[in-house]
């Protein structure tokens, strides 16, 4: 008796933690899934993806969540390895607080990322009371987030991020703040319609999850 329900203790502990892998990796909805989207992190390691611009050993990945720890001269930002023109790209973030993180798209591996691509601003700044060009989902120092959409520090947002042509649109937790045009801003009309994807860690600890990404053909 004493053997089988060791037995049973053993395999109720490995079916346990079984569905506990199981339950970190990302996963498409139905709808995703119909309308083309594509995971774009596994939730088990860097496929697909490199640090770029310092030394790697930045990003690490544990539990199904892709973590930032900047060190040193270690690297700025995580890029995909593949580029993308239109797209829709969906993820979820949490940043500590006084946290400083980023995406970028359409961006270069060479040179100030920001300026040459774009980046969509990540940051906690609990006492401001309206968002400028550096507030979160705002495409950084050019064209300003309308309103804030964020939720605390050390919580997951979700974030969608629409490139169409001409169009970039930033949704964050179901409320879009930011829908430019860039031919509309002198500092944006002649940046690439196409580059990588990254994500940039400013400080520590930024975390990412779930995310996906549909192409949009044209």
């Amino acid at each position: 008796m004493r053997t089988l329900l060791g037995s049973l203790t053993i395999s109720c502990c490995v079916l346990v933690i079984a569905a506990a892998s199981t339950s970190d990796e990302p996963k498409l909805s139905p709808k995703e899934k119909d309308a083309g989207f594509e995971l774009l992190f596994n939730g088990r390691d860097l496929a697909g993806w490199q640090e770029v611009q310092g030394q790697p050993g930045t990003f690490a990945v544990k539990d199904g969540v892709l973590a930032g720890i900047r060190k040193d001269r270690s690297a700025y930002w995580l890029s995909t390895a593949e580029q993308y023109g239109d797209f829709e790209l969906r993820l979820e973030y949490k940043i500590p607080p006084k946290g400083n993180s980023g995406v970028f798209i359409r961006a270069p591996h060479d040179g100030r990322t920001s300026q040459k691509g774009m980046e969509i601003q990540i940051y906690d700044e609990p006492n401001r009371e309206t968002p400028d060009k550096g507030s979160t989902g705002s495409i950084y120092l050019v064209v300003p987030a309308t309103k804030f959409a964020h939720r605390p520090p050390g919580e997951w947002n979700e974030i969608w991020i629409l490139c169409d042509g001409d169009r970039v649109k930033i949704t964050i937790n179901g409320e879009v703040v930011n829908d430019a045009k860039m031919s509309e801003h002198e500092a944006l009309k002649d940046r690439p319609r196409k580059g990588y994807v990254g994500l940039s860690s400013h400080t520590d600890t930024v975390e990412f999850r779930n995310i996906r990404l549909r192409k949009i053909a044209k």
